[in-house]
């Protein structure tokens, strides 16, 4: 019984439920890898963009492409769980 104890612990537990979200976090990434890849084009295109604290007309076109890529990949992603 003392082994048991050892072993079954708050801290224990709190490790295991932690251990499950972070499995979890990493397959949903994994899932969705294009929608992440995409966010991250995105803010790099706004980081671009407000470099000097004003977006051309150009900026913002690019900015909207990225947007736009970002809720396709949403969409596919979607769409594939229902295939």
């Amino acid at each position: 019984m003392e082994l048991i104890s050892e072993w079954v612990s708050w801290s224990n537990f709190f490790y295991i439920i932690g251990l499950v979200i972070a499995g979890y976090a990493t397959s949903v990434t994994v899932k969705n890898r294009q929608i992440v890849v995409e966010i991250g084009e995105l803010v790099k295109a706004l980081e671009d963009g407000m470099r000097d604290k004003k977006l051309t007309k150009a900026e913002k076109d690019k900015v909207m492409k990225e947007a736009l890529d970002v809720a396709k990949a949403v969409i596919q992603s979607k769409w594939k769980l229902w295939k």
